[in-house]
């Protein structure tokens, strides 16, 4: 059995080894794989198709919950504004506390979502260039001519996506430009759908804030954001619950999220593209 094959391909076991079942039409494998089958040629250690169903299951019970929540405050508005009995009052503060903890509860949608796609893509991307180095280096050829190599040069950290190299070789710990950095050297960039650099950068910011401030930023945070939201056009990615017309809470929005594991899938997909073009056979010995 090839490394590269998963449970579905055509094959059978003779002997010691395997012989492959040539398709009626004369196509061999490479013509029946998908893009994303080519990335599995560069790491064969995931299951990205199974960590994709286990995310979408949890979107999906976050979403039926939180229309869940969205019908009982609707349900608690209409009855304060219809209700005009003698615990109208009571009704209103049912209604008003409701809205307050579905900020809290949409917030933790949003951590949780960020919190399952974003490492995911890290792994993707983190896994698949240090493999990426590793053929290169075992093939004695060098990747295409950047900046980042001539700055990188030996440094035991040049295939780190997590790493960016400035123009005098400094390393730094900067995931967000280090991927868009490592993509455009490696030449993955140009496999990528054109707004895909423009949603990583915005989701690992978010991911960072939330992990590391929680739901509440300090109000310095929240003013940044916003601003950072308005100058980088991100209105489309999140929006935010208020307080004395203030930013309070920033969530990202709910068709967004719906989007993630979609977002996933493509960025598998083109770098199985990416694979398939590079300048060699890959596989795994």
């Amino acid at each position: 059995m090839p490394a590269w094959a998963r449970p579905g391909d055509v094959q059978r076991d003779v002997d010691a080894g395997y012989e492959e079942s040539i398709p009626e039409n004369g196509l061999g494998y490479d013509d029946l794989m998908e893009d994303r089958d080519y990335l599995f040629r560069l790491i064969n250690t995931i299951d990205w198709e199974a960590q994709l169903r286990a995310i979408k299951g949890v979107l999906g019970r976050n979403r039926a919950a939180s229309q869940a929540v969205s019908k009982a405050i609707d349900d608690l508005q209409h009855e304060s504004e219809t209700y005009r009995g003698p615990h109208h009052e009571q009704i209103v503060d049912e209604w008003v506390d409701a809205v307050s903890s579905a900020s809290y509860s949409e917030a933790a949608n949003s951590m949780s979502a960020i919190g399952m796609i974003m490492p995911m893509l890290e792994s993707i991307h983190s896994q698949a260039f240090y493999s990426l180095g590793e053929l290169y280096a075992a093939k004695g050829m060098g990747p295409p001519a950047h900046k980042r190599w001539d700055r990188a040069v030996a440094h035991p950290q040049r295939w780190n996506c997590q790493v960016y190299f400035d123009a005098d070789g400094t390393a730094g710990t900067d995931i967000i430009r280090g991927i868009r950095q490592i993509s455009a050297a490696t030449g993955l960039a140009p496999f990528l759908a054109s707004d895909t650099a423009d949603w990583i950068d915005a989701m690992l910011t978010y991911r960072n804030k939330m992990f590391h401030g929680g739901f509440e930023w300090s109000l310095e945070q929240r003013a940044r954001f916003a601003r950072q939201i308005e100058a980088r056009h991100w209105e489309h990615f999140f929006s935010a619950a208020t307080t004395d017309e203030e930013p309070w809470i920033f969530y990202v929005r709910k068709e967004v999220i719906a989007e993630m594991p979609s977002r996933i899938e493509a960025i598998l997909d083109s770098w199985g593209a990416f694979v398939k073009g590079l300048p060699f056979e890959c596989g795994h010995q």
